[in-house]
């Protein structure tokens, strides 16, 4: 069965995918950061660049979003256009724009625009690609740009009407929008990881969906009341609680940020990340079995592909993996053990493939970045060589703050506290992050007065009770 948890933060929002209480996925939101891809905005032409074949239209933010024009070469400076947002800006430069709006739902993508019917291709059994074709030629009769999604397979023709005909009054009450009032605005906002997750996963095998905020749970109630309203009942609030103490997760995330990775056998994995890539090396370790050395070598090899199948899901490594696996001298015990990584790695919805063996033997594997992987998050640069390094970040620091705040609030009296800290730790959230502890203190009703000092050690968090 799997168990959704998802912890709130004034800082961040992480969701945590656990299937029979072992995680196998967590998704990281930095709320200092807002996300505006898919967002759909009333945006106006500011300026437009032949040359270039783009346009430049103010949105509302802070700099201008860049459209590439292609065939639409009739949009002018001061006309007001429908865009989408499909990547973020990135330093000095906006939002990258599309002018081909997409909405998706649980099972379908509408794009209004359109007039194809596609489907997804990992739906891969042709006897359910024909079902589902016939399903959507049933139910589109106006020939609407339709996408099919992987979460379809197995949907019946009530479903898949309903997730039309929901998407269809989504965008009609945008196309209202666009109409009202003049210049820049938001029309439609995008769901964030936790709530995309919920709408876009959550089935008969979900047991429970545990929230600790109370906003986030009216969000997912009435998200759940549109999919299946017996699913409601999943739905578990603990209010300002640490869920992820509560529910097993902490232990297990502070493993997957670990270097070393131990596998159940006694053999063990070396994740290492550079510049350019993650290599990992496999090695037997405490395991020597009461078999043979081949055999040994072979049966350490299949249980890491399966590891490091699950780390790259579980730590969101993306770009080029190197494997260095133990050698083996058998041609059959090679060619399984690719197979074995290969089958491991096409259960992950992130595209992976593997490339196969290089001339001095590792295993090369492609996993396509989408984002950040998770230890970016968690794990900060050593503040003496300002190097990436296996100390916590201050990020992940004033979480633990909060979770400690978290704990004072709901277990004493104490309306103030002092927290010292290391001196570096303290000058950098002093400088940078002072509003976010002043949120923190509003949240909880409590006073919190930070100081600095040279002997505590890096990570460490004191608390003080003001009486």
């Amino acid at each position: 069965m799997k168990n959704i948890v998802i912890e709130s933060l004034v800082l961040s929002q992480k969701t945590a995918i656990l299937e029979d209480d072992k995680l196998v996925e967590l998704l990281i939101e930095d709320n200092t950061n807002e996300k505006i891809v898919s967002n759909i905005y009333r945006g106006v032409v500011k300026n437009v660049k032949p040359g270039i074949e783009a346009g430049f239209v103010d949105i509302g933010l802070d700099k201008l979003a860049y459209l590439p024009l292609g065939k639409n070469k009739d949009i002018k400076s001061g006309q007001d256009i429908m865009v989408q947002v499909n990547k973020e800006g990135i330093g000095s430069k906006g939002a990258k724009l599309n002018l081909e709006i997409s909405i998706a739902g649980r099972y379908l993508v509408y794009i209004p625009s359109n007039d194809r019917s596609t489907m997804s291709n990992k739906i891969t059994d042709e006897k359910e690609r024909f079902r589902l074709k016939k399903i959507i030629n049933a139910i589109n009769k106006e020939g609407l740009g339709i996408i099919v999604r992987t979460e379809a397979q197995g949907c019946t023709l009530e479903e898949l009407k309903c997730d039309l005909e929901y998407l269809k009054a989504k965008y009609e009450v945008i196309c209202k929008e666009f109409k009202l009032g003049m210049g820049p605005k938001l029309l439609y906002k995008d769901l964030d990881f936790a709530s995309k997750y919920v709408k876009d996963n959550v089935n008969e095998y979900t047991n429970q969906i545990v929230v600790n905020n109370e906003e986030k749970y009216s969000e997912l109630k009435n998200i759940l009341k549109e999919i299946n309203k017996e699913y409601v009942n999943k739905l578990i609030l603990e209010k300002n609680k640490d869920v992820f103490d509560l529910y097993k997760v902490q232990g297990q995330i502070e493993k997957s940020i670990n270097k070393k990775v131990w596998l159940k056998s006694g053999g063990y994995l070396i994740i290492d990340k550079t510049e350019a890539m993650t290599v990992i090396d496999v090695n037997t370790g405490k395991y020597t079995g009461s078999i043979k050395l081949e055999e040994t070598v072979y049966k350490t090899n299949l249980e890491a592909a399966k590891e490091i199948a699950r780390q790259l899901k579980l730590r969101d490594i993306g770009g080029i993996i190197i494997i260095d696996f133990i050698d083996m001298h058998k041609k059959e015990y090679k060619e399984e053990l690719l197979k074995i990584l290969s089958d491991e790695l096409k259960k992950d919805k992130r595209k992976s493939e593997v490339l196969g063996l290089t001339r001095l033997g590792l295993v090369e594997v492609a996993r396509r970045r989408e984002k950040s992987s998770i230890d970016t998050y968690f794990l900060g640069d050593c503040p003496t060589c300002k190097e990436h390094s296996y100390l916590k970040s201050i990020n992940s620091i004033i979480d633990d703050i909060e979770k400690e705040v978290m704990r004072i609030s709901e277990h004493t009296s104490y309306k103030s506290i002092s927290i010292e800290l290391n001196n570096e730790v303290y000058k950098e959230i002093n400088q940078k992050w002072k509003n976010i502890l002043n949120t923190i203190s509003k949240k909880y009703d409590i006073i919190i007065k930070s100081t600095g000092r040279d002997s505590i050690s890096y990570e460490k968090i004191n608390i003080i009770f003001n009486t």
